[in-house]
Protein backbone atom coordinates (compact mmCIF):
# COMPACT_ATOMS: atom_id res chain seq x y z
CA UNK A 1 0.00 0.00 0.00
CA UNK A 2 2.84 2.43 0.84
CA UNK A 3 4.70 1.94 -2.48
CA UNK A 4 1.30 2.98 -4.42
CA UNK A 5 0.54 6.22 -2.41
CA UNK A 6 4.34 7.25 -2.99
CA UNK A 7 3.92 6.22 -6.99
CA UNK A 8 0.39 8.34 -6.75
CA UNK A 9 2.22 11.25 -5.20
CA UNK A 10 4.69 11.17 -7.89
CA UNK A 11 2.72 10.94 -10.74
CA UNK A 12 0.84 13.64 -9.51
CA UNK A 13 3.80 15.82 -9.37
CA UNK A 14 5.28 14.73 -13.10
CA UNK A 15 1.83 15.21 -14.21
CA UNK A 16 1.41 18.87 -12.46
CA UNK A 17 4.92 19.86 -13.65
CA UNK A 18 3.98 19.04 -17.06
CA UNK A 19 0.39 20.24 -17.25
CA UNK A 20 2.43 23.84 -15.82
CA UNK A 21 5.16 23.80 -18.37
CA UNK A 22 2.59 23.58 -21.23
CA UNK A 23 0.52 25.93 -20.86
CA UNK A 24 3.52 28.63 -20.81
CA UNK A 25 3.50 28.92 -17.07
CA UNK A 26 6.68 30.99 -15.73
CA UNK A 27 7.59 32.15 -12.02
CA UNK A 28 7.70 35.68 -11.82
CA UNK A 29 10.69 37.95 -11.04
CA UNK A 30 13.43 37.39 -14.26
CA UNK A 31 12.89 39.30 -16.99
CA UNK A 32 14.14 38.88 -20.36
CA UNK A 33 16.06 41.32 -22.09
CA UNK A 34 17.85 42.49 -25.58
CA UNK A 35 21.48 41.71 -25.47
CA UNK A 36 22.24 45.08 -25.80
CA UNK A 37 20.66 45.56 -22.19
CA UNK A 38 22.54 42.89 -20.42
CA UNK A 39 25.41 45.89 -19.35
CA UNK A 40 23.41 48.56 -17.86
CA UNK A 41 23.85 52.25 -15.89
CA UNK A 42 20.59 53.15 -13.83
CA UNK A 43 20.52 56.58 -12.90
CA UNK A 44 18.16 58.59 -10.95
CA UNK A 45 17.37 60.95 -8.36
CA UNK A 46 15.20 58.68 -6.24
CA UNK A 47 18.03 56.64 -4.26
CA UNK A 48 15.59 53.41 -3.05
CA UNK A 49 13.84 53.31 -6.36
CA UNK A 50 17.34 53.24 -8.09
CA UNK A 51 18.58 50.63 -5.51
CA UNK A 52 15.56 48.05 -5.80
CA UNK A 53 15.42 48.34 -9.96
CA UNK A 54 19.32 47.64 -9.65
CA UNK A 55 18.41 44.58 -7.45
CA UNK A 56 15.63 43.08 -10.01
CA UNK A 57 18.01 43.72 -12.74
CA UNK A 58 20.86 41.74 -10.97
CA UNK A 59 18.22 39.41 -10.14
CA UNK A 60 17.90 38.71 -13.98
CA UNK A 61 21.32 38.52 -13.78
CA UNK A 62 21.89 42.05 -16.00
CA UNK A 63 24.89 43.53 -15.38
CA UNK A 64 25.10 46.82 -13.44
CA UNK A 65 27.70 49.13 -13.93
CA UNK A 66 28.91 52.55 -13.16
CA UNK A 67 28.38 55.68 -15.00
CA UNK A 68 30.74 56.77 -18.11
CA UNK A 69 30.97 52.47 -18.84
CA UNK A 70 30.01 51.62 -22.49
CA UNK A 71 26.93 50.17 -21.32
CA UNK A 72 23.06 51.16 -21.90
CA UNK A 73 21.21 53.43 -19.54
CA UNK A 74 18.00 53.04 -17.65
CA UNK A 75 17.31 57.05 -16.35
CA UNK A 76 14.86 57.63 -13.54
CA UNK A 77 15.56 61.09 -12.99
CA UNK A 78 12.45 62.17 -12.74
CA UNK A 79 10.48 60.95 -10.38
CA UNK A 80 8.12 62.17 -7.58
CA UNK A 81 6.20 61.13 -4.42
CA UNK A 82 3.27 63.61 -3.34
CA UNK A 83 1.36 62.99 -0.65
CA UNK A 84 -1.90 65.43 0.02
CA UNK A 85 -4.69 65.79 1.80
CA UNK A 86 -7.58 64.13 -0.11
CA UNK A 87 -10.68 64.00 2.67
CA UNK A 88 -11.45 66.15 6.22
CA UNK A 89 -13.77 65.99 8.89
CA UNK A 90 -16.27 68.60 9.66
CA UNK A 91 -14.19 70.78 11.88
CA UNK A 92 -11.36 70.92 8.89
CA UNK A 93 -8.93 68.19 9.98
CA UNK A 94 -7.46 65.62 7.54
CA UNK A 95 -8.80 62.60 7.76
CA UNK A 96 -6.88 60.76 4.74
CA UNK A 97 -4.08 61.48 2.68
CA UNK A 98 -3.91 60.78 -1.60
CA UNK A 99 -0.19 59.38 -1.83
CA UNK A 100 0.78 59.30 -5.62
CA UNK A 101 4.57 57.58 -6.64
CA UNK A 102 5.34 59.16 -10.26
CA UNK A 103 8.58 57.85 -12.03
CA UNK A 104 9.12 58.82 -15.90
CA UNK A 105 12.10 56.88 -17.18
CA UNK A 106 14.27 56.26 -20.52
CA UNK A 107 16.05 53.33 -21.68
CA UNK A 108 19.35 54.22 -23.92
CA UNK A 109 20.98 51.39 -25.78
CA UNK A 110 24.81 52.03 -25.52
CA UNK A 111 25.32 54.82 -28.24
CA UNK A 112 22.48 57.07 -26.71
CA UNK A 113 19.31 56.11 -28.95
CA UNK A 114 16.22 56.17 -26.82
CA UNK A 115 14.51 52.78 -26.87
CA UNK A 116 11.81 53.40 -24.85
CA UNK A 117 10.03 56.07 -22.56
CA UNK A 118 6.93 56.35 -20.61
CA UNK A 119 5.53 56.96 -17.31
CA UNK A 120 4.41 55.12 -14.67
CA UNK A 121 1.82 56.20 -11.34
CA UNK A 122 0.62 54.46 -8.49
CA UNK A 123 -1.75 56.25 -5.85
CA UNK A 124 -3.27 54.75 -2.65
CA UNK A 125 -5.44 56.51 -0.13
CA UNK A 126 -4.38 56.36 3.59
CA UNK A 127 -6.89 57.23 6.23
CA UNK A 128 -5.44 59.03 9.18
CA UNK A 129 -5.83 58.96 12.65
CA UNK A 130 -4.55 61.78 15.23
CA UNK A 131 -4.46 59.03 18.21
CA UNK A 132 -2.71 56.66 16.08
CA UNK A 133 0.52 58.59 14.69
CA UNK A 134 2.66 55.48 14.76
CA UNK A 135 0.34 53.14 13.01
CA UNK A 136 0.02 55.94 10.15
CA UNK A 137 3.43 56.33 9.86
CA UNK A 138 3.75 52.75 9.14
CA UNK A 139 1.29 52.31 6.82
CA UNK A 140 2.36 55.37 4.77
CA UNK A 141 5.72 53.59 4.76
CA UNK A 142 4.39 50.35 4.04
CA UNK A 143 2.26 51.93 1.07
CA UNK A 144 4.94 53.63 -0.39
CA UNK A 145 7.48 50.84 -0.33
CA UNK A 146 4.70 48.53 -2.17
CA UNK A 147 3.87 51.28 -4.96
CA UNK A 148 7.53 51.85 -4.93
CA UNK A 149 7.97 47.84 -5.97
CA UNK A 150 4.90 48.30 -8.45
CA UNK A 151 6.91 50.79 -10.52
CA UNK A 152 9.79 48.30 -10.38
CA UNK A 153 7.76 45.73 -11.91
CA UNK A 154 6.20 47.92 -14.48
CA UNK A 155 9.67 49.33 -15.90
CA UNK A 156 11.22 45.65 -15.97
CA UNK A 157 8.07 44.74 -17.97
CA UNK A 158 7.99 47.28 -20.34
CA UNK A 159 11.61 46.81 -20.61
CA UNK A 160 11.91 42.91 -21.20
CA UNK A 161 9.21 44.14 -24.60
CA UNK A 162 12.27 46.00 -25.84
CA UNK A 163 12.80 44.30 -29.17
Amino acid sequence: MRVSITRISLSFLLSSSLLLAGCGFHLRGKIDVPDSLMRLHVKGTDVELVHDVEKSLKFSDIEIVAEGENAALLDLSNTTYVKEVNGTTASGIASNYKMTYTANYSVFDAEGEKLQSDSVKQSRTLSYDAANILVFEREENFLKEEMRQELVNFILRRMSKIQ
